[in-house]
């Protein structure tokens, strides 16, 4: 009978976690529009056009999320799994061992997603579509500000940024806990 709960169990622990698909808001479908106009620009600086070579800047996730059968988009995928990975593994693991978080999940810790879900990915990328609504809120203008450089933003600040502001610690952040270049 023990191991019959315990197959049960472990079945039930590796199903897939029931993220949902991100409802992007008219500001953010916008944002997307344009920035896929500046990454086919010809008018891009040379540091720019590097940028969006790296998988973790904003211009890959932009360009390459919908691109499944890519490699480009292979390689998203395996890093966006791995920041999901670590990002849940490390807050998990403070709660458990009573350290104090930089972001608090209700409930007390992240569920683990399976491999084996029909998007693996989809709770980071949330997170980053997240980072950026959060932005759009606070900070409307960033995209147009020092001729569009946060077009090439770090997609890790965004996750950061989501994880911090989508599940807060705190009713408001502390000055010395907010991520240099947001808006809270």
């Amino acid at each position: 009978m023990k191991w019959i709960i315990g197959g049960l169990i472990s079945v039930l622990v590796s199903l897939p976690a029931m993220a949902q698909p991100w409802h992007k808001s008219p500001a953010l479908e916008q944002l997307i529009v344009k920035l896929n106009t500046r990454y086919q620009s010809d008018d891009l600086h040379s540091l720019d056009i590097k940028l969006m070579d790296q998988v973790d800047n904003l211009s890959y996730f932009i360009r390459y999320l919908d691109q499944p059968g890519t490699e480009q988009h292979a390689k998203l995928k395996a890093f966006l799994w791995g920041v999901q990975a670590a990002h849940i593994g490390s807050i998990n693991q403070q709660i458990q061992t009573n350290v104090v978080p930089w972001f608090c999940p209700a409930g007390g810790s992240l569920k683990t997603v399976s491999h084996n879900a029909k998007n693996p990915t989809e709770f980071i990328e949330n997170i980053i579509w997240y980072g950026l609504e959060q932005d759009l809120k606070f900070k409307p203008n960033r995209f147009n500000a020092y001729d569009g450089a946060a077009s090439f933003m770090s997609s890790t600040a965004l996750i950061e940024y989501g994880l911090q502001t989508k599940y807060p610690c705190y009713d408001q952040v502390p000055q010395s806990h907010r991520l240099v270049g947001f808006n809270y």
